[in-house]
């Protein structure tokens, strides 16, 4: 018990840590799924294409953060044109019931859900017709129904809602439960097939219940640091349900902007699709824990790009203990260090031996200061270096207020290969994109006199993927020829419409133009040459009340005068920009 303990500590610092993530203007990103997942508790393969969200806040309203037991949550989600679906894994080793409040959900073991389907942050003090608290206690385990727990708000229809609770501990890695949820968009007061791009109101809530005796000690929060969510929807942070489509295949954009390998998570990787590790407990039995660090275990965010030459790969690694091997030192994989499989054709076939184009690059901490472009230790057949650059970098502290910090908290790897080298003629992918084959792995060695006391991956649960490349997962490059990013921040004071100058103005070939609606409406921006002829439609939907900032590249058009008109209701503006190339 002294070890899980030690353990969960380790993950609430984890879950504190993980903040090297873009966040796109505090806007919450939701992509569309074309898959529907299995309502079941499980990771279902769409779910790990997906990188966990952490909760950020631990010190609700004043109250210490749980660093006796542990509380830590990660959470995904993703929509459809039919529904919104949850995924919330609840990290938390005491699982036990209050039995002074009995009939208090809030006061148990609990998460809690805050949606509002308009964004709607003028209620203060109730809650309106499109505004819904979600409750799910860890006791209805083994009892779910269609109702979601305890729904809080007005009148809500449950037909079509499912959700499942299941306990973790021995599959995961960590302590804990995961509970996924399915609610109809058309319940929330949301029109499915017109919502990409639409704004919603969200927020999580953890709750919980260590003492049997009485309420509840803890809680964490991901957007407020205020315990009146279930009052205050103007409080409530916000969500965007993004044109972002995802499956099973990981899609890795292409980049336009240069790349310097210096261990900097540079602005060029705001477009990358940040995938995180999914699976904490390699190959262990029920009775193994995840990692025997007394700090932290371990966890990376990755952030993965391409242009015609080369691949890129931003890795930020948590880690609070890196202590060399000295039983094992010629051994990588028996180091703190990750692993990057990469397969340039995608072939799932290849069971025992690695391929022509299946390598394993092993880059251990103890290489930073003494990089070279040989990427740590390569593995498959003949590799040419030619090109490869890579950088290792003691990373920032990073925490929030009430988190755990902790100095020493990891580092990052930066990763150049040239596409050739791994198989892939990078000039000649078109619009169907280039499938291969992707596999992270974090190696983690706390203990200087043994070997590697825990494993992490993004997609298989096996320690096999050294010598197995049927298992690892599916990634395509593809092209992003006229890129968008739409990003987006609420304010409660826009009274008028504005179009601002684009900035950088004049631009080559990417720059970022903004504007403001004090209405929720449909809204239309599109770029037009001297012409008059469309070149490009950067938003077409509904927005609520709020300023916008939409990234937009001219890679493919020439230099010139272009002009750019935001279109609602009853108002039209326009302004022109120079492309200089």
């Amino acid at each position: 018990m002294k070890k899980v303990l030690l353990l969960v500590l380790s993950l609430v610092f984890v879950a504190s840590l993980v903040e090297a993530k873009i966040v796109r203007d505090s806007i919450y990103q939701i992509p569309k799924t074309k898959i529907a997942p299995v309502i079941d508790g499980d990771q279902d393969p769409i779910w790990k294409v997906l990188d966990w969200n952490q909760q950020r806040i631990y010190t609700v309203d004043g109250a210490p953060a749980d660093s006796g037991a542990g509380l830590a949550g990660l959470s995904k989600a993703m929509w459809d044109e039919q529904n919104l679906y949850i995924l919330f894994y609840t990290i938390d080793d005491v699982l036990a019931p209050n039995p002074a409040n009995p009939g208090q959900a809030w006061n148990q073991d609990a998460i809690e859900l805050y949606f509002d389907g308009a964004n709607d942050k003028t209620h203060v003090t109730t809650r309106g017709a499109t505004q819904y608290q979600f409750t799910i206690p860890y006791f209805l385990l083994g009892s779910e129904t269609g109702n979601l727990g305890y729904v809080f708000g007005s009148t809500f229809d449950t037909t079509g809602c499912e959700f499942k609770l299941k306990d973790v501990s021995d599959t995961e890695g960590f302590p804990g439960w995961m509970a996924e949820f399915k609610i109809p968009l058309g319940a929330l007061g949301v029109d499915g097939t017109g919502a990409a791009d639409q704004l919603v109101g969200w927020e999580l809530q953890q709750d919980e219940s260590d003492d049997v005796v009485a309420g509840r000690p803890s809680m964490s929060k991901w957007w407020s640091n205020s315990n009146s969510s279930w009052a205050n929807p103007g409080i409530w942070g916000t969500a965007e349900l993004s044109s972002r489509e995802v499956d099973t295949v990981l899609e890795i954009n292409k980049t336009t902007a240069t790349i310097t390998v210096d261990g900097d998570l540079d602005a060029a990787y705001q477009n990358a699709n940040a995938v995180t590790m999914n699976l904490f407990r390699v190959d262990a039995t029920s009775t193994d824990v995840a990692d025997t660090d007394p700090l932290i275990g371990g966890f990376i965010t990755a952030y993965p790009l391409w242009d015609a030459e080369n691949y890129y790969l931003f890795l930020d690694v948590v880690d609070g203990i890196i202590a060399p091997n000295a039983a094992n030192p010629g051994q990588a994989w028996n180091q703190d260090a990750v692993e990057i499989y990469f397969d340039g054709t995608n072939d799932h076939t290849q069971k025992t031996t690695r391929g022509a184009t299946q390598y394993q690059f092993t880059i251990p901490y103890f290489l930073i200061g003494a990089e070279s472009g040989n990427l740590g230790y390569v593995f498959g057949t003949t590799f040419d270096t030619t090109g490869c650059a890579y950088k290792l970098k003691d990373r920032d502290v990073r925490g929030n207020s009430g988190m755990l910090t902790q100095e020493g908290s990891g580092y990052n790897v930066e990763v150049k290969i040239p596409l050739a080298a791994l198989g892939v003629d990078g000039g000649s992918i078109g619009e169907a994109g280039q499938p291969i084959g992707f596999e992270l792995q974090l190696d983690n060695s706390s203990d200087v006199t043994v070997g590697r006391v825990g494993m992490e991956k993004w997609w298989s649960n096996s320690n096999s993927s050294w010598a197995n490349p049927g298992i690892w997962g599916s990634a395509i490059l593809v092209p992003k020829s006229g890129t968008k990013a739409v990003k987006g921040q609420y304010s409660s004071i826009i009274s008028s419409y504005n179009l601002s100058q684009n900035y950088p103005n004049p631009f080559n070939p990417s720059t970022q133009i903004t504007y403001s609606i004090p209405k929720n409406e449909k809204v239309r921006l599109a770029i037009y040459n001297v012409l008059g002829k469309q070149v490009a439609e950067l938003v077409n939907g509904n927005k609520s009340a709020g300023t916008y900032t939409v990234d937009f590249s001219a890679e493919n058009l020439s230099s010139g005068v272009y002009f750019y008109k935001l279109e609602t209701g009853n108002t039209v503006l326009s302004k022109k920009m120079m492309l200089l190339k």
